[in-house]
């Protein structure tokens, strides 16, 4: 795993009976992650660890003086169970905590409902749009000063503070929804990045003619276009 210079885990490591066992306990929680060894039969002897299964336990709020589970889970590597630790450390307990650290971008990772996964360290204190997906199947795009607050999303407007679940969530960037129609009106998403070419065909409207490439539109030599090239700077146009 790739923590760049995220401080080492002050894990305690016990071996006893089978048991590989690695323990990080606070005054906060307790997180652990245990090996799960497989025996070969034709070598008793070699340890072969097949998952690790990692748990992380609240100590701040107990159930009858039993600390309560958080969330758990089973990884094919122990680097891979520790990410999991990291995480959900630095999402379940407040920054000011101190855990934080230990957590780094990982805390502002999440996965959208396309199944994207995205960092929004960089969103952080902008002005952003999130396009939400509603319980009738439609989408609603808010807009709002972005923050995240542990395992949710944050907008505040100038009349509410909206709480988005990022899972429900299928967009989010911080360029106004008028500057993203622009660029849809510009169609750089169809640019080959060759003269005036597109990756289009052409269409009503269009000053431009078919390409060399079947598929493509080129506008060599003709007047700008109001479908493709609306909005360039003539200078790019040349």
């Amino acid at each position: 795993m790739n923590t760049g210079s995220l401080p080492e885990i002050p894990w305690i490591f016990t071996d006893a009976a089978g048991l590989l066992m690695w323990s990080w306990v606070t005054e906060h929680f307790a997180a652990r992650i245990q090996g799960r060894e497989s025996q070969d039969p034709d070598n008793p002897r070699l340890r072969n660890v097949v998952s690790y299964h990692w748990e992380l336990l609240d100590l701040m709020r107990t159930h009858q003086g039993v600390p309560r589970q958080l969330l758990e889970g089973t990884r094919a590597g122990f680097d891979e169970a520790e990410r999991a630790v990291r995480e959900h450390v630095g999402k379940c307990y407040d920054a000011r905590l101190g855990y934080q650290g230990f957590a780094g971008r990982l805390a502002h990772q999440f996965t959208l409902a396309t199944g994207e996964h995205v960092d929004v360290t960089a969103l952080i204190g902008s002005r952003c749009a999130v396009t939400v997906l509603m319980a009738d199947g439609t989408s609603r795009t808010v807009a709002g000063d972005f923050s995240v607050d542990r395992y949710r999303w944050r907008l505040e407007t100038a009349s509410e503070r909206l709480l988005i679940v990022p899972e429900h969530a299928t967009r989010i960037t911080n360029r106004s929804e008028i500057a993203d129609s622009a660029a849809r009106t510009v169609r750089h998403d169809t640019y080959t990045g060759f003269g005036r070419m597109y990756a289009e065909e052409p269409g009503p409207g269009c000053s431009g003619r078919p390409g060399f490439t079947m598929g493509t539109v080129d506008h060599a030599g003709a007047a700008p276009c109001p479908i493709h090239e609306s909005g360039l700077q003539q200078d790019v146009l040349n």
